[in-house]
C-alpha cells in the first residue's frame, strides 16, 4: 500500500511539474525564513541560561528617587549594599560584587588598552558558572594581585606560552600574577570579560570614600535565592537597611531603592544607566518571532491555495476511484500522503537553504558564526511542526471536500465551482497580500526613521573629530599640565584646529551622574538628578556648541572653578524662568555653593530615541579616576597622516599608553545600528514575503488561465482585444488587492505607531508610505498575472478552442 501510495504521488508531481514546483517552492522559502529567524530569536532569548540555576540568579540594581517622583535608575548598584546583605538575609544563598575597569595592559613592550576587566568577590564565580580551563576558580583571585585570564587574552599577550605564574602590569602600577584560565565568555552572556581580578585590590584603591558610600554607584552586585524566594518581598525587606544606612535620605526627601532584576532578563528587558553595553530589545525580537509565523502561515496558505485549484482537475480522477469502490479513508489517506511527501521535499530544501544562507543571516544581524544550528533540539522540532502543519492543516480542506463530493456531479463536470471553495481562496489571497503591505510599509517606516535620525540637527559639530582615550599611565601631580601641553602641541599643527578634553564626548549616555543639586538658599528637599560633564575651556568652542545666555569658563576669571554651565533642559529642570534669568544664580552642589555663568542650548548628546537630559558642565576635575576622552578637530582629507602626527606626540607625553581613538561620526552613529539592523531585516523578509505571494499568484493565475483557454478563445474570435481580455482577467486580483490594502493600512498604521513611540524624536507615518507599498506590492503582484495574461490572449484561438 505505502509503495502504491508513493507512486501515484510521485507521479501527479511530475504530471503537474509547473504547480508543484511552485509549492515545494513556497514552502521551502517561508521554511528557510522562519528557520532563520526563529534562529536568530531562539539566540536572544537564550541570554544567561547556561548558568546552573539560573532561574534563582538576580541582579540587584539602585534606583533614586526626588520628592516630585523623578527616579533615575542604573543597572549597577551602590557599593556597599553587596557586604551589608551578606550573612543578614537567609533568603540569600550567596551574593557577590563586581566593579568594571578600564586600564592600560602591558607586558614588555606590548600594551593594551582593555575594557573588558572586573574586580570581583570570590562569590562571583560561585554564582555565575563560566569554564575554567587552568585554576581554580573559588580561590585563584581570593589573593591580592592575583588575576584570572581568558583563552584569547593569554594568546594575545603570552602566545604558546604558558601563562600561568607569569605577570601582567595595569596601569603600570601593579603587576597581577596570572592564576588560572578562563574559556571565553559565552556569546549569549549579558557580562563579558576579559580580565578578572581581585576585589581587594579596588577597594585598596578606591578607598572607603567609595567602597562605603550609599550614593555612589558603579558596583555590580549578584545574587543567587533560596529556592522558593519571592523577589519582590525580598526588596521590601531591605528597606529598613537602607534607611538605617542612609539617615540622609529624610533630609533631601528622597527614597533609594534596591530592585531584584531576573539574570535572564537583563538582556532584553535593561535599559537602564551604567548598563555594560547596550542590550537587546525584546519589542524588536517578539515582532521578528511573530514576521517568521506570518511568513510560514503565508507559505501554507500558497499550499491551501494551489492544493485546493489542483484538487479541481483532480476531482474526475477521485469521482473515478469513488465509483470503482474507493472509501473515503482511502481517498484522505492517499492526498495526505502526497501532502505528506511534497513537504518533505520542501523541508529538505530548506535546510539546503538555511546552510546555504545562515553566513548571510548572521552577518546582517550581528549574530556568532559558531553556532551549530542542525544539531538544535528547537530547530528539529521547528521543522518537524512545520511539516505536519503543512500536511495536516493545509491539506485538510481540499482531502475533506474531495472526499466528500458526489461522483455522478463530478464526472457531469458539476463540481469545482463552489462558492465556498472560491471565498477561501480569495480570502487567503487577501491576507497574503495583506501581509506582505504590512511587511513593506514597517521596511519603509523603519528606515526612514533610522533616515530622520540621522538627517536632524544636533546642536554640535562632530565632523572631522577624532577622539583619543585619555591616558591610563599617567603622573597624578603633573597630569593637568600634561594634558594641556599636549594641547598646545597639537593646537601648533596646521592640520589641526581645536582640541579639547572632556570626560565624554557626545554618542552615549552620560556616566557620571549627581543628585543633591538644587539652587542655594532653596530647601534640600528640591535637590533633583543631573548628568555631570567635565570640561575645559576649549569644549564649547571645539564642538561649535551655542549659548543661550552668558559666556564659556575662561581662563580670565580664577573664579571659574567654582561655576558651572547648564543647558537649557537643566535650567528648566532646577526651576528657573528661563535662560537669562538662570545667569549669575548659585546652585548648591554636594554642600558647595557654585555660580551659573552660562547657559548652553541643548544638544544631542544621545541618539534621538531619547530626550535631552539635563547636564551640568563643570571645569574638568583632575582628581582621582578622572580619564575621559581628548577630541581632535582637523581640517584635512589626509587623516593617516594627521593620526601619525597626532599618536607621535601622545607617545611622546605618555609613553606606557596604548594609543586608542575613534571617529566621532562612527562612534555617534553607532547607536543606530541595532535601527539599522533591524530595518535590513525586515527588508529581507519583506522580500520573503513578496516571492511567496508572487509564487502563490503565479501558480494560481496559470491554473485560472488554464481552465480559461476556452472562453479565452471564444472572446478573440468574437474580436476582443489583448488588452480587454487582460484587464478581464485581472480585475479579480486588483479588488483583491484592493480589500488588502483596507485591511492592511489600518493595523500597519497602529502597529508602526506603537513602534515609533519608542523614539522621542520621530518621523510621521504619511499617506505616501502606505501608496508606496500598495503600489509596490500591486505592481508586483499584476506583473506576475500580466505576463501569463497576455500571453493567454496572444495564442491563436482556433488551437484553444480546437484543445477544448
Amino acid at each position: 500500500m505505502f509503495r502504491s501510495y508513493l507512486l501515484v504521488a510521485l507521479r501527479n508531481l511530475r504530471r503537474t511539474k509547473v504547480l508543484s514546483s511552485i509549492t515545494i517552492l513556497g514552502l521551502a522559502v517561508g521554511m528557510t525564513a522562519s528557520l532563520l529567524i526563529l534562529h536568530y530569536v531562539t539566540f536572544e532569548r537564550s541570554f544567561d541560561k547556561f548558568h546552573a540555576g539560573s532561574d534563582r540568579i538576580y541582579r540587584l540594581r539602585y534606583e533614586r528617587t526626588d520628592d516630585s517622583g523623578e527616579s533615575v535608575r542604573f543597572a549597577s548598584c551602590c557599593p556597599p549594599a553587596g557586604a551589608r546583605i551578606r550573612g543578614q538575609y537567609p533568603q540569600v544563598e550567596n551574593i557577590a560584587r563586581a566593579f568594571k575597569y578600564e586600564a592600560s595592559v602591558s607586558r614588555g613592550d606590548e600594551k593594551f588598552l582593555e575594557n573588558r576587566m572586573f574586580f570581583v568577590e570570590p562569590e562571583f564565580l560561585e554564582i555565575l558558572k563560566f569554564e575554567f580551563v587552568e585554576g581554580d576558580p573559588s580561590t585563584g583571585i581570593s589573593e591580592p594581585n592575583h588575576a584570572f585570564i581568558s583563552q584569547s587574552t593569554a594568546q594575545k599577550y603570552f602566545g604558546d606560552e604558558d601563562p600561568i605564574g607569569q605577570t601582567l602590569s595595569i596601569d603600570k602600577k601593579t603587576d597581577y600574577q596570572i592564576t588560572g584560565i578562563f574559556k571565553d565568555c559565552p556569546k549569549n552572556s549579558h557580562i563579558k570579560f576579559d580580565f578578572l581580578l581581585p576585589w581587594e585590590n579596588m577597594a585598596a584603591k578606591m578607598g572607603p570614600e567609595y567602597t562605603e558610600a550609599w550614593g555612589h554607584t558603579g558596583v555590580y552586585t549578584y545574587l543567587i535565592m533560596e529556592p522558593g524566594t519571592d523577589p519582590i518581598a525580598f526588596e521590601k525587606s531591605l528597606q529598613p537597611m537602607i534607611n538605617a544606612e542612609c539617615p540622609w535620605l529624610a533630609e533631601y526627601n528622597m527614597t533609594i531603592d534596591l530592585r531584584m532584576q531576573p539574570l535572564t532578563d537583563i538582556h532584553l528587558n535593561s535599559h537602564f544607566m551604567q548598563e555594560y553595553e547596550p542590550n537587546g530589545d525584546r519589542e524588536s525580537v517578539d515582532i521578528l518571532a511573530l514576521i517568521a509565523l506570518f511568513i510560514m502561515i503565508m507559505a501554507w496558505v500558497n499550499f491551501v491555495n494551489l492544493a485546493t485549484a489542483c484538487s479541481v482537475s483532480r476531482a474526475r480522477e477521485v469521482g473515478m476511484r469513488k465509483v470503482v469502490g474507493a472509501t473515503r479513508r482511502q481517498i484522505v489517506v492517499q492526498h495526505f500522503f502526497e501532502f505528506g511527501v511534497t513537504n518533505l521535499i520542501a523541508a529538505s530544501c530548506a535546510v539546503i537553504l538555511v546552510a546555504l544562507f545562515q553566513p548571510v543571516f548572521n552577518s546582517l544581524t550581528g549574530m556568532p558564526d559558531n553556532i551549530g544550528l542542525f544539531s538544535r533540539a528547537w530547530f528539529v522540532g521547528a521543522l518537524g511542526v512545520m511539516v505536519f502543519v503543512g500536511v495536516f492543516l493545509s491539506g485538510l480542506y481540499p482531502v475533506l471536500a474531495m472526499a466528500s463530493f458526489k461522483p455522478a456531479s463530478v464526472l457531469k463536470g458539476k463540481w469545482g465551482n463552489s462558492s465556498v471553495g472560491i471565498r477561501l481562496r480569495k480570502a487567503l489571497v487577501v491576507f497574503q497580500f495583506a501581509v506582505g503591505l504590512v511587511l513593506v510599509m514597517a521596511t519603509i517606516t523603519v528606515f526612514g526613521q533610522v533616515s530622520f535620525m540621522r538627517s536632524q540637527t544636533l546642536g554640535f559639530n562632530m565632523d572631522q573629530t577624532m577622539v583619543i582615550k585619555a591616558p591610563r599611565v599617567r603622573n597624578k601631580e603633573s597630569y593637568g599640565t600634561d594634558i594641556e601641553t599636549l594641547k598646545e602641541t597639537l593646537m601648533s599643527f596646521p592640520e589641526i584646529n581645536r582640541v579639547c578634553h572632556v570626560t565624554e564626548v557626545p554618542g552615549r549616555q552620560i556616566y557620571w551622574d549627581a543628585g543633591g543639586i538644587h539652587k542655594a538658599g532653596e530647601d534640600i528637599s528640591q535637590s533633583k538628578n543631573y548628568q555631570i560633564v567635565g570640561i575645559d575651556y576649549d569644549f564649547a568652542d571645539a564642538f561649535e556648541l551655542e549659548f543661550a545666555a552668558g559666556r564659556n569658563f575662561s581662563v580670565e576669571f580664577p573664579t571659574d572653578k567654582e561655576a558651572l554651565i547648564l543647558n537649557e533642559t537643566a535650567v528648566q529642570w532646577m526651576g528657573f524662568e528661563g535662560a537669562d534669568s538662570a545667569v549669575g544664580q548659585q546652585v548648591e552642589y554636594w554642600g558647595e555653593i557654585y555660580t551659573i555663568v552660562g547657559v548652553l542650548k541643548d544638544y544631542h548628546q544621545q541618539s534621538l530615541k531619547v530626550d535631552v537630559e539635563p547636564h551640568i558642565f563643570r571645569l574638568m576635575p583632575y582628581g582621582r579616576g578622572t580619564m575621559g576622552m581628548i577630541a581632535v578637530k582637523t581640517n584635512v582629507q589626509d587623516v593617516q597622516a594627521t593620526i601619525a602626527s597626532v599618536r607621535g606626540q601622545y607617545d611622546k607625553m605618555f609613553p606606557g599608553n596604548p594609543f586608542e581613538y575613534f571617529f566621532l561620526d562612527d562612534y555617534y552613529h553607532q547607536q543606530y545600528e541595532s535601527d539599522e539592523r533591524f530595518g535590513r531585516v525586515y527588508s529581507l523578509f519583506s522580500l520573503l514575503a513578496i516571492v511567496i505571494i508572487v509564487l502563490g499568484i503565479y501558480g494560481l493565475s496559470a491554473f485560472s488561465i488554464t481552465r480559461m483557454t476556452k472562453a479565452i478563445g471564444i472572446r478573440k474570435v468574437l474580436g476582443a482585444s489583448v488588452s480587454s481580455i487582460t484587464g478581464m482577467l485581472t480585475r479579480e486580483f486588483v479588488i483583491l488587492g484592493a480589500i488588502a490594502n483596507i485591511v492592511a493600512w489600518p493595523v500597519a498604521y497602529y502597529s508602526l505607531s506603537r513602534w515609533l513611540e519608542n523614539f522621542a524624536y520621530r518621523t510621521e507615518i504619511g499617506l505616501g508610505v502606505f501608496l508606496l507599498a500598495g503600489f509596490t506590492v500591486m505592481v508586483v503582484a499584476l506583473g506576475t498575472v500580466s505576463m501569463q495574461v497576455i500571453r493567454a490572449a496572444r495564442t491563436n484561438p482556433v488551437d484553444a478552442i480546437r484543445e477544448e
